[in-house]
């Protein structure tokens, strides 16, 4: 596997796009969590009362699970990555030029999928890396508490590339998936969330939907009882979203092997 994950970094290395996104997506991190750590600043100095409500976002434990939440809409962008990279080998025959170099079909997909695992990891560790930066510049003491969201984070990560490496493996075309991939996580989830949830009042049924499951995991700081009033148990999420990300992987994997090169 090692062999093989060098191969493909050979191929994803001087792959432009690859380091637009990657960049784009580093960036935009610490900007995103910049801005909401800058508004609180401001916030509880102006009006020191909002502490009440808002609490301290940023402040040790809890500024792993805003991190978490706030890095979240980002995941959209390893998304497309991972779509990319994967619909590439299918544009530019790179796939069938593996197996006739004697690579295994399940090989190549194996790559695939431990990529997205090596990709999930990195995320993660930003994540970490911003999570302390923040923490630190709080006036915060390091706090070992909250770091459960850490786990969270890789799992939603999983979560949301698994799923866009399945519209890759499904659709082949880098423009549907990359659509559908936003379109369903941004829009279509939460409508169908809300009209289960609220309108149909069958909660909690709307938030095991596939992404929705993972995203529960970490709820919006101070708002949890707003937007998630009846969400299940964590470790019910957690079960949940592994059996999706197992569903991912296997269908995924079943039809790369199956379909014509």
């Amino acid at each position: 596997m090692v062999r093989l994950l060098k191969i493909e970094w050979l191929k994803i290395k001087n792959y432009r796009a690859f380091w637009i996104f990657s960049v784009f997506y580093l960036v935009s991190i610490f900007i995103v969590n910049y801005i909401a750590w800058y508004i609180e600043q401001r916030t509880t100095s102006e009006i020191p009362e909002s502490t009440v409500i808002l609490g301290h976002a940023f402040s040790f434990p809890n500024v792993w699970q805003t991190v978490g939440w706030l890095s979240s809409w980002l995941l959209y962008f390893p998304g497309m990555i991972i779509i990319m990279l994967m619909v590439n080998e299918v544009n530019f025959k790179t796939h069938r030029q593996n197996i006739i170099d004697g690579w295994s079909r399940q090989q190549f997909i194996g790559v695939k999928i431990a990529l997205v695992v090596i990709f999930s990891l990195l995320i993660t560790v930003i994540n970490v890396i911003t999570g302390l930066f923040f923490g630190f510049i709080s006036d915060t003491s390091f706090s070992l508490d909250g770091t459960s969201y850490i786990l969270y984070i890789f799992i939603q990560a999983l979560a949301y590339l698994f799923f866009a490496l399945m519209l890759a493996v499904l659709f082949r075309r880098s423009g549907l998936a990359i659509i559908i991939f936003f379109l369903y996580g941004i829009i279509f989830e939460w409508l169908i969330t809300a009209l289960t949830n609220f309108q149909f009042k069958l909660s909690p049924a709307g938030y095991f939907l596939p992404l929705q499951a993972s995203d529960v995991l970490i709820p919006i700081p101070f708002g949890k009882k707003v937007f998630y009033p009846d969400s299940p148990d964590t470790s019910i999420l957690i079960i949940a979203v592994l059996a999706y990300i197992t569903l991912y992987v296997f269908f995924a994997r079943k039809k790369f092997l199956i379909d014509d090169l």
